[in-house]
């Protein structure tokens, strides 16, 4: 069942296209990664599907009764709620749904939050975000939209928060810099690339072949594209001759030719989460000098 479509979306800001013509549709079980190099438009591609940001051109369609939950990347609250009242969205909780408020307790535990009753702005941001991963996570929605979950969370965290979203029942689209994240979680890839939106049915890791394949060809094509350019360079260049004499396909083509969109060599796109996993200093040995030794050794 398609939960959402987009069709011929661009987005623009200023002069810089981020989102052109995309079209995509997102399925009931797709968990899907939404991967690019820094500012391909990868959060504004979200907001447009949330409906939060309009598109320049193009349209979103979704699914009649189709709920949408947002995890924003910086979550901003309002003032004088507690954290329960903000995990559900400042609504005062009943006697009748306390097995929904065990729940929320329960998420907000595992993601280290145990003051239910603290006014939320007395959080840190690290603190802010997971509260808004719990008030995500608590909403029933048919597609969860979720802009790197990952962050300000420990990896005890993030591997509950995997195994969660693993049995998630709904549709799901993350951006994240967590490859280990995408690897065990997602069923989808769709890469933002130069404007364009590339998709694959598959983890990060078969991802990378895929996208490896793609890029092959597309240089193959080039050369090939390349070969017949110079070709007609040397033809449309050729003699004296009056431009009107000239095949008019011919000129056509090699406009064609010339105007055509060449492979970008965008930097690659390997995802590093080992800092987030594991902090960023892996290990430190320190040996202290002898007595007889003043030089000393330190290795980190």
């Amino acid at each position: 069942m398609i939960l959402l479509t987009t069709d011929k979306v661009t987005k623009s800001y200023s002069e810089k296209v981020l989102l052109k013509d995309i079209s995509f549709s997102l399925n009931d079980g797709d968990k899907v990664g939404v991967i690019g190099i820094n500012g391909t438009g990868k959060s504004t591609f979200l907001k447009i599907i949330a409906g939060l940001e309009d598109a320049d051109s193009g349209s979103v369609t979704k699914t009649k009764g189709v709920r949408i939950g947002y995890l924003p990347q910086n979550p901003v609250f309002e003032d004088n709620v507690t954290v329960l009242e903000q995990v559900f969205k400042g609504n005062e909780i009943s006697n009748t749904n306390q097995a929904k408020e065990y729940e929320a307790k329960s998420i907000l535990n595992k993601l280290g939050i145990t003051d239910f009753d603290k006014n939320v702005s007395q959080l840190s941001g690290g603190e802010k975000k997971r509260i808004a991963i719990a008030t995500a996570l608590i909403n029933p929605c048919e597609i969860l939209i979720m802009d790197e979950p990952t962050n300000h969370i420990d990896s005890e965290m993030v591997m509950w928060l995997e195994k969660y979203l693993e049995k998630y029942t709904g549709a799901i689209i993350m951006v994240t810099h967590d490859r280990y994240f995408l690897d065990r979680v997602t069923n989808k890839i769709v890469e933002i690339s130069d404007g364009s939106l590339y998709s694959y049915s598959s983890n990060y890791s078969e991802y990378l072949r895929l996208k490896a394949e793609r890029i092959e060809m597309e240089i193959s094509t080039e050369r090939k594209n390349m070969s017949l350019y110079r070709k007609e360079l040397d033809w449309i260049m050729r003699g004296p001759r009056a431009r009107a004499t000239k095949s008019k396909s011919r000129i056509d083509r090699f406009e064609e030719l010339e105007n055509r969109k060449k492979p970008t060599d965008d930097e690659k796109i390997e995802l590093n989460s080992v800092s987030s996993r594991l902090g960023k200093k892996t290990i430190e040995v320190v040996v202290n000098p002898s007595e007889n030794d003043s030089r000393g050794l330190e290795a980190r």
